[in-house]
């Protein structure tokens, strides 16, 4: 365990922490997401960069995490209808889950158990799962249903030819399956998620719009891009101004069956890397203009009282237009309705709790290059009362294709990402050029401390695995 020494964060009277903040909210001060910390600080580890490139360590990560872990694997609104299934890949490993009845889900391994044809390459839809190659099928449940010229292959039946199927559970509206059938229950893994997201009804959310980017780096690479809030001075400038980076609080829940990291940082909040004249009145005019050019274009921007709780007013207008636009009740902490929530589900998922950017991110390791990978974002937002749109299909973008300008969806911050995928290949080549003899991070101690303690985790995850095999 790190000392109690550690400074957790850089901030002012003027200028407090996120957990100041929090403390002064007027609307919901008891939001669990707001009073809880975190009941582990890693040590301040370092990581070999070989990791980012090693075949032998990705091989590992196949072994021993992706297919014994949690892994998210889609929404619900994904696969609306029975018989509709979709298909997760993982290095070279294969999923499909299928809709096997009005309120049922399963998944299996995407292969034939004749000779092994991926059985779901793509979205699709169909009353059976039939193989392309010699047309063996089985019911959306995975039971066999017929094999043509069955009298060749008399020891397939119907009680021993159904699809292996892999551990499917869901929350919130997410999927997620896990191939270890010895696995903990999903609940484990989901830390303190429950509970901080409970009001926010991720259940009653849909996917509004959706981009998968091929990124020339390792799938960690990306993910701990987004661990910190310590890049946005150099990599975002123009959000120092009314972005809390510096204040931002981070937490690690670890448990015996599961991690989860969060890092929060608060908006309408002027960084203590801002110019000495930034105010928070000007933050937060900077905050709504952008959530109503982005979120709600028929809104008005709001006659912020200088003299008055600049945050708590900030608040009230958005939770009034969200409340109008969605024709339902949009009741949340004024610090959820604009700061950043980004919580980490391990090994790959990230998921905002904010109303601000509420985004889902899924990163994944490439097919075979460990030195690429994929990365998934979807905005999520609350569903219209009474109504359930569609799911929307993902924008799929190869490495040096921009967000801003094929996802309209998500406004000035695809900009954004397209900022934060500017590093990435700089990141992955900087790790093989490093000094042999010094070739590892030096991570902050506590603006980093969620990539030490995933780090830590996947090296204790991989050599549990290699001793067992032993």
């Amino acid at each position: 365990m790190a000392t109690s020494a550690k400074v957790r964060g850089y901030g002012s009277a003027e200028r407090p922490l996120a957990g100041e903040l929090w403390r002064r909210e007027s609307h919901q001060p008891t939001a669990p997401a707001l009073t809880a910390q975190g009941n582990f600080e890693p040590d301040n580890g370092q990581v070999d960069y070989a990791r980012y490139f090693d075949p032998v360590r990705a091989q590992a990560e196949q072994d021993h995490i992706w297919t014994k872990s949690w892994l998210f694997a889609g929404r619900e609104e994904d696969i609306p209808r029975v018989g509709d299934r979709m298909p997760l890949q993982v290095g070279p490993h294969s999923w499909f889950i299928v809709r096997s009845a009005p309120d049922e889900y399963k998944a299996f391994h995407n292969s034939c158990l004749h000779r092994g044809t991926m059985l779901c390459a793509k979205h699709e839809s169909a009353e059976t799962i039939r193989c392309p190659y010699h047309a063996w099928e089985w019911n959306v449940d995975g039971r066999l249903k017929r094999i043509p010229s069955h009298w060749d292959f008399p020891d397939i039946n119907r009680l021993n030819g159904s699809l292996p199927e892999v551990k499917l559970e869901r929350w919130g509206g997410f999927l997620f399956i896990n191939a270890d059938k010895d696995s903990a229950p999903l609940l484990d893994a989901l830390g303190p998620m429950p509970e901080h997201f409970a009001q926010f009804q991720p259940e009653r959310r849909y996917t509004a719009a959706r981009f998968r980017k091929l990124v020339k780096a390792n799938w960690k690479i990306s993910q701990e891009a987004f661990m910190e809030a310590y890049h946005l001075y150099a990599t975002h400038p123009e959000a120092v101004p009314f972005n809390g980076d510096s204040q931002t609080q981070y937490d690690v829940w670890q448990g015996e069956h599961g991690h989860v990291g969060r890092n929060a940082s608060c908006s309408a909040t002027p960084s203590m890397h801002a110019p000495s004249d930034a105010t928070v009145l000007n933050a937060g005019q900077m905050f709504a203009q952008a959530m109503r050019d982005w979120h709600y274009p028929q809104a008005e921007v709001p006659a912020i009282d200088p003299e008055g709780d600049v945050r708590a007013q900030l608040g009230e207008w958005h939770r009034a237009v969200a409340t109008q636009f969605y024709g339902r009740p949009i009741d949340l902490a004024d610090a959820i309705m604009m700061d950043s929530f980004l919580y980490f589900m391990y090994p790959h998922m990230g998921l905002w709790l904010s109303e601000s950017v509420p985004f889902t991110y899924q990163f994944l390791p490439h097919e075979t290059d460990p030195e690429q990978s994929w990365f998934d974002v979807r905005l999520l937002l609350p569903c219209p009362e009474g109504a359930t749109p569609p799911s929307a299909p993902a924008i799929v973008l190869d490495a040096d294709q921009s967000v801003f300008e094929h996802c309209p969806g998500f406004g000035f911050l695809g900009f954004v990402f397209d900022q934060d995928m500017s590093n990435m290949p700089l990141i992955q080549k900087g790790a093989h050029s490093a000094d042999p003899a010094k070739a590892h991070s030096r991570l902050g101690a506590y603006q980093e401390m969620i990539i030490q303690h995933w780090n830590r985790v996947m090296d204790d995850q991989i050599a549990q695995g290699e001793a067992a095999k032993v």
